[in-house]
């Protein structure tokens, strides 16, 4: 635990997780993007009580995303030299979620992200998360040896939510007032 985050480190590769694919898919030669670390920006004992089922949809929601991206770069089959991408996502009641994409000391083409952001968004529909109260996680992934810089803890959208803000903001809850509201 890291500031009141928890790091969970993916330690077996992702299984597929829609009917139709499985694990004996062949994935692609090369590994273009895979998932580095999940951050939960919530204390270990607030997300206990959030979590009703306990981190296994999350973790499955997490494996959902790092798959399509896997998927996605490996079938372009294209470098694009070592950088990050930040999803940081959202979790309300209700399975509702919201996703934050950004890439990380790089860049990628338009055409080519706004098609991996849209499978972002529809992956995991099935699996997202159950959760009784605000739930935010972020996921570090890399293409190529990833980014020479760190990842940023939080995504701009937030960043500016926060710096157009005089009081401080609690992470998700009074946050997601602004950045992710009803």
């Amino acid at each position: 635990m890291i500031d009141g985050m928890v790091l969970w480190r993916r330690q077996q590769p992702a299984e597929p997780p829609w009917p139709g694919l499985s694990p004996e898919t062949p994935l692609p030669a090369v590994d273009y993007f895979r998932l580095g670390a999940v951050r939960l920006l919530q204390p270990e004992e607030v997300l206990a009580s959030r979590l009703p089922d306990g981190v296994a949809e999350v973790a499955a929601y997490c494996n959902t995303l790092a798959w399509v991206g896997s998927e996605y770069f490996g079938r372009l089959g294209r470098d694009f030299g070592s950088l990050g991408v930040l999803i940081t996502v959202g979790i309300k009641p209700n399975r509702r979620t919201k996703l934050w994409c950004e890439v990380v000391d790089g860049e990628i083409p338009d055409d080519v992200w706004d098609v991996f952001v849209g499978l972002l968004r529809g992956a995991g529909d099935k699996i997202r998360p159950e959760v009784t109260a605000a739930v935010a996680l972020t996921l570090e992934c890399l293409l190529g040896a990833g980014p020479s810089i760190t990842f940023p803890v939080t995504p701009a959208a937030w960043e500016q939510a926060i710096s157009l803000n005089t009081r401080g903001l609690g992470v998700p809850d009074e946050l997601f007032e602004i950045v992710f509201a009803d």
